[in-house]
């Protein structure tokens, strides 16, 4: 798969019942207020959306309509998180990447421009840039990858189907309680956190890879922290659902 020149980027939204801004970005783009060819979703875009849990859905409805009509227009990859998994059925037009087939590996230009911005009532804004150089790929993940094997077999077993359905049958006995304290938790968590010797985290991700000359993008912390060395380039994406910022792609053709 190619990057192409004008992408958006954008990670951690959290959606929810009182958190509501990639909606309004979708319809920015629906109605060409933003342009792009590409839409990268990093994952946890929805405080929770799994095919299976169904009072997870309705909220989503408005979400979903958005980006398959989207989908007819620009390119639209969604990689799943560790809050919106099992997506698959929801789409038709989407290319799903979950957990067990991240990294997604994109061709890209040797040189690039990552900018952050953000769309506002002045239309897109640009607020900052880096320019990296020498690339041959991008690597991207949600983030939840390269975990302890025991959080990893963990988080792999919540994601089975059978086990969730279990989960729903559960949480429609006891009329939706047990989702809805879930989200309850959800909107109390604090998003904007600052992880404390994160470089030091980051780089040793980076290395996980295990791939020369690639750009290392992720979402899950919300660092918004961007390391452009010739050894190791990466960038933890902002959370979308502060200050609503993204990245976007300016590819420099070689």
């Amino acid at each position: 798969m190619l990057l192409k020149n004008g992408a958006i980027f954008i990670a951690d939204a959290h959606e929810n019942d009182e958190r509501q801004g990639f909606l309004d970005f979708l319809k920015a783009l629906d109605k060409g207020q933003i342009q792009s060819p590409q839409l990268i979703l990093m994952g946890d875009i929805f405080d929770m959306l799994v095919w299976e849990i169904k009072a997870t859905h309705e909220f989503a409805k408005p979400y979903l309509s958005l980006l398959e009509s989207l989908a007819d227009k620009m390119e639209i990859i969604y990689l799943e998180g560790n809050h919106d998994f099992n997506l698959k059925k929801f789409f038709k037009r989407l290319k799903i990447y979950p957990l067990k087939n991240q990294p997604l590996i994109l061709n890209c230009q040797k040189n690039l421009t990552m900018k952050r911005a953000k769309f506002g009532k002045k239309g897109l804004e640009i607020l900052d840039e880096v320019k990296f150089s020498g690339l041959s790929s991008l690597a991207l993940s949600h983030g939840d990858i390269f975990l302890k094997p025991l959080l990893a077999f963990v988080l792999r077993n919540l994601r089975r189907p059978f086990l969730l359905k279990i989960l729903n049958f559960i949480n429609k006995f006891s009329q939706n309680k047990i989702s809805a304290q879930i989200l309850a938790r959800q909107k109390k968590k604090n998003l904007f956190y600052q992880i404390e010797k994160f470089e030091a985290l980051a780089k040793t991700r980076q290395l996980e890879y295990r791939l020369n000359n690639a750009l290392v993008i992720e979402g899950h912390y919300h660092q918004n922290f961007i390391i452009n060395e010739k050894e190791c380039k990466y960038i933890n994406l902002p959370t979308f659902a502060h200050e609503g910022s993204f990245f976007v792609v300016e590819c420099e053709l070689d």
